[in-house]
């Protein structure tokens, strides 16, 4: 257990994370974080597997662990199918007089993967009273170190808190070989974080809602960081990957310390949940989620900027005002590089907007722009702006 003193209201802030690594070759330091346990169940699907699973079941297997994997086979979603499917396979039912099988639950839960199979890993760990470990495949989004699990069920995606992982190994040989809309998908994810802590500071100042400045400036710093180095993404070298990951790191800490997802995510996220929401609905695979989040976040960019021509409220202004910049930049590196925006109907985006009011009770611009009675207009006129820019 990791403690760290705070000035906020808190005090102090605490996290379950044991350690991690971020570096080239990292996947050989796996034996030290799997030390103290003897029987690891290894969850990957065909993609991870061939990216990471299998060196990783390698490795410990030569060092006298008993490892089992489970296979995701073909497009995985985090909902009740593979939910139930890790669940019964994280249980052996076959008793061997062995004292190295399995045991009925293993010692450990190991999700190589990123996004859906860390997200399942970690309910599952949670549900079971089981640590589970993580060997990141993609640096694609901040759930690496969240205690959160955005689940769907009932219709709907929610977020479940659960705990964090015990470890995270992020071999950067490993990251910086996945699939180069991956990489765009991860820097889209840390971008959607300055409209996210300008949400928590508007629930802040109007709603009184808990706030942490450490957390929050530590989060915007990660950030400024992931946009300097955007542009060089293309290279694929492991220093661009390195500090999309420690973004991920910062954010997904932040979430832990603060036990709320706020550090990182505020409407660009919520919008993004309401148009994966409507993917689902009709049996389609949803883009990645940090490309949504990103063409969201420059959604949400232009709808500031429209706020901030007309309101009279200074406090809107300063709080728009400290943000202008990096969103302005925002949209500028989104375009030099290319990251695809997915959702191109305007009615579409529309319907995303409005359906984010009613996912999550979450106080953001969003839900100020609707107690203004401006929400409609501004986010068809938002719509359009937002067309024309990404063509």
């Amino acid at each position: 257990m990791t403690e760290v003193k705070c000035t906020c209201s808190k005090g102090c802030h605490s996290s379950p994370l044991e350690g991690y690594i971020i570096s080239s070759k990292a996947i050989i330091e796996l034996p030290r974080y799997l030390e103290k346990y003897n029987n690891i169940f290894i969850v990957s699907d065909e993609r991870t597997y061939e990216a990471a699973g299998k060196a990783v079941e390698d490795i410990i297997k030569a060092n006298g662990k008993h490892a089992r994997s489970l296979i995701l086979k073909g497009e995985v979603l985090p909902d009740s199918k593979t939910l139930g499917e890790i669940l019964i396979h994280s249980h052996n039912p076959y008793n061997n007089s062995n004292v190295f099988e399995f045991s009925p639950l293993p010692d450990i839960i190991l999700a190589v993967g990123s996004g859906t199979i860390n997200d399942c890993c970690r309910l599952i760990s949670f549900r079971l009273h089981i640590p589970y470990g993580v060997v990141a495949t993609a640096p694609s989004m901040d759930g690496y170190f969240s205690a959160g699990s955005p689940i769907i069920f009932d219709g709907t995606k929610q977020t479940v808190q659960c705990t964090t992982a015990r470890f995270v190994i992020a071999d950067l040989d490993i990251l910086s070989a996945a699939p180069y809309t991956m990489l765009l998908a991860g820097i889209g994810d840390m971008l959607g974080k300055y409209t996210g802590i300008l949400d928590w500071e508007l629930a802040r100042d109007l709603k009184g809602e808990y706030f942490c400045e450490t957390i929050a400036a530590n989060v915007l710093a990660a950030t400024d960081n992931c946009l300097k180095i955007a542009r060089s993404i293309e290279e694929r070298n492991v220093e661009s990957i390195s500090e999309i990951m420690k973004g991920f790191l910062v954010t997904g800490l932040g979430m832990v310390y603060t036990e709320n997802s706020r550090p990182a995510s505020g409407s660009e996220h919520i919008i993004a949940h309401a148009w994966e929401l409507e993917d689902i609905e009709k049996g389609v695979m949803p883009p990645l989620h940090g490309l949504l989040v990103c063409e969201a976040t420059r959604l949400v960019s232009i709808m500031l900027q429209m706020l901030l021509e007309i309101t009279k409220d200074q406090l809107i202004k300063d709080l728009i005002i400290k943000y202008i910049p990096s969103l302005k930049e925002t949209s500028s590196v989104c375009r030099k590089i290319n990251i695809p925006s997915p959702i191109k109907d305007r009615d579409r985006i529309i319907r995303g907007v409005r359906r984010a009011l009613t996912l999550r009770d979450r106080y953001t611009i969003l839900f100020y722009l609707r107690d203004c009675l401006m929400l409609d207009c501004f986010a068809e006129k938002a719509a359009d702006a937002l067309i024309r820019e990404i063509g």
